[in-house]
């Protein structure tokens, strides 16, 4: 899946991505960044809504779990099942996620256990950073198995 079928994929299967302007900035194996702008996700006081945050965390991780499945058959579903955030600063101007990419071990392990069990979880870690600083960080765990199709 390259990063135009990314986004044709939310914004036809998750509506709200595209009221919320979601875009899917880079997406390969080695890097991804899903943005936001924060006129669509404003909270009450100018700066960015956590739900909109929290949403954009979820794309991010689901973005590079599709990517590491996307020739699988039949196609997995990919399932966000748990996720925390932590904000550290206010988000005043666009925004995107940015995946810390697992290491190689973790995505053996993780495809090999899949392939196996037909089900498997991993662990997702992404961080907003503006103007040098954090300003919001995920961890948030996936649970990925294979549909019944």
């Amino acid at each position: 899946m390259n990063r135009q079928q990314a986004q044709q994929y939310i914004e036809t299967n998750i509506p709200i991505t595209k009221a919320m302007g979601m875009s899917i900035n880079v997406l390969n194996r080695n890097e991804v960044r899903v943005g936001l702008p924060l006129a669509r996700n404003l909270n009450h006081h100018g700066s960015a809504f956590g739900g909109s945050i929290e949403s954009l965390f979820f794309v991010t991780g689901w973005a590079f779990i599709q990517l590491l499945t996307e020739n699988m058959k039949p196609e997995p579903l990919i399932v966000g099942r748990r996720g925390r955030v932590s904000f550290t600063g206010a988000i005043r101007k666009d925004f995107e996620a940015r995946l810390h990419i697992p290491g190689e071990e973790v995505i053996r392990v993780f495809l090999q256990e899949l392939k196996n069990k037909g089900k498997a979880r991993i662990t997702a870690r992404s961080f907003i950073e503006m103007d040098g600083k954090i300003c919001a960080e995920f961890e948030g765990d996936f649970v990925v198995l294979h549909s019944n199709d």
